[in-house]
């Protein structure tokens, strides 16, 4: 994705991570996916993930501009 483009698809993502929260408690618990790293997951806790991913490269970006900074 081109720098200029960031915005929009954030904001693209954030749409839809607001569609899915209101679908998940119809999402039957049981049915779960293999994670790589986390083992099986049900739609919740995938869910949950995304923004602890998001959180991630969020930091990421904040250290990366923090050190050009210096």
């Amino acid at each position: 994705m081109k720098p200029t483009n960031l915005p929009r698809g954030l904001d693209q993502m954030c749409q839809k991570v607001k569609e899915w929260d209101g679908k998940l408690d119809t999402i039957n618990p049981s049915y779960k996916v293999k994670h790589a790293g986390f083992g099986w997951l049900n739609a919740k806790e995938w869910f949950a993930l995304v923004d602890m991913h998001l959180r991630h490269h969020l930091r990421q970006k904040w250290e990366l501009e923090e050190s050009y900074k210096q």
